[in-house]
């Protein structure tokens, strides 16, 4: 009987103990998902306004000065990052929910069972009762009070000539075997239902690992995708800010120096050919595909962020851009303390000599 509980018991915990992991799978994965559509979003969101706005704003400023070095853009795909998501999300929603066996089977046909030889016992008991006492049995015997407890009198040591003998006796007498009757009815039809709900259970719960096991495999590709995304927002949002004060800085160049590259100011030429080499790094960001097949993280993302994070350094720090190609290097670097300073000096003596110019008119 013990044996029979004991199995039962570590089938239920097994049981809760499936349901749960599956919630907890199904929970992270909500999360998961909801946490990346997010960010894609906002990915998508800054990628919008990069390529119809600044991109665009920059483009139309860009190709009208005359003699600045090419700049290689490639069209802006109309693929936003967000449909790329569907091959992941699809095959994480294609792992269907696995279900769990119930650990109670078996238990009302026990039950029922129990309670009908607990009655069985009592009648039984009554029914010798009567025989031995010669109480004719008819439908007012049992519903008699005096009847009922001369029968539990005899039950009670009556039987045997006990001088105790009494209903108290008898009824808990009675009661003892019913219990007895009811319990050893409800182990032997637990015995075999136990041993089945124990290894339904097992069975439930090694699906259940399965379960987190496979959907895990995915969670964790939506976590990494959700950091790169993150990444990628910061990366996409610094080249909208500097490409944007560029291209209000061209416009004040155009302005004041005209569109011809080659009379700039070194400062000038500085900003124009730092713009260029930012829109032609942005653009191949854009067009990336950020997912695989198989629903991980794109080699395409990892080289972008590398890319990308140099970028935001160089941009954030003012330093030297990384080189638009191998023979660009001169074009997008910062202009060094020492040129500055001479072309400062030039840009003085400049302003001298027209001054004694006037003074002489």
């Amino acid at each position: 009987m013990f044996s029979t509980l004991q199995k039962q018991k570590k089938a239920e915990e097994l049981i809760d103990e499936a349901r749960r992991i599956i919630e907890e799978t199904d929970e992270k994965s909500a999360l998961a998902k909801e946490r990346l559509e997010k960010s894609v979003a906002e990915a998508d969101s800054l990628r919008n306004h990069l390529a119809r706005m600044t991109i665009k704003r920059f483009h139309d400023l860009f190709f009208k000065i005359e003699g600045a070095k090419p700049v290689e853009m490639a069209d802006i795909s109309e693929r936003p990052f967000g449909t790329q998501m569907q091959d992941l999300t699809e095959r994480l929603d294609e792992i269907e929910p696995i279900e769990i066996a119930v650990a109670k089977r078996g238990k009302f046909k026990a039950a029922t069972a129990s309670l009908a030889a607990a009655l069985i016992t009592v009648a039984a008991a009554l029914v010798v009762a009567l025989i031995a006492t010669g109480i004719p049995l008819d439908p007012q015997t049992l519903t008699d009070h005096r009847t009922l407890q001369k029968l539990l009198v005899w039950i009670g040591g009556g039987a045997f000539g006990y001088p105790g003998a009494s209903a108290v006796w008898g009824a808990a007498g009675v009661a003892a075997a019913a219990l007895t009757a009811a319990l050893t009815t409800w182990s032997l039809f637990m015995a075999k239902s136990s041993g089945r709900n124990l290894s339904e259970a097992q069975k439930s719960y090694a699906d259940a690992e399965n379960y987190r096991d496979r959907k895990g495999h995915y969670i964790s590709s939506i976590q990494r995708l959700d950091e790169e995304i993150s990444e990628l927002k910061k990366i996409l949002e610094t080249f909208d800010i500097f490409l944007e004060e560029y291209n209000a800085v061209m416009k004040r160049i155009q302005y004041t120096e005209g569109r011809e590259f080659e009379k700039y100011r070194e400062g000038s030429k500085k900003s124009v050919t730092r713009a260029a080499a930012c829109a032609e790094a942005v653009v191949p960001i854009l067009n990336i595909t950020i997912v695989t097949s198989e629903g991980e993280p794109s080699k395409q993302l990892s080289e972008a962020l590398e890319k990308g994070k140099l970028f935001h350094k160089a941009l954030i720090d003012e330093e030297e851009l990384p080189a638009r190609n191998s023979t660009d290097e001169e074009i997008v670097k910062p202009l060094s303390k020492e040129v500055e300073e001479k072309h400062q000096e030039t840009d003085r003596e400049e302003s001298t000599l027209q001054i004694e110019q006037e003074s002489t008119r």
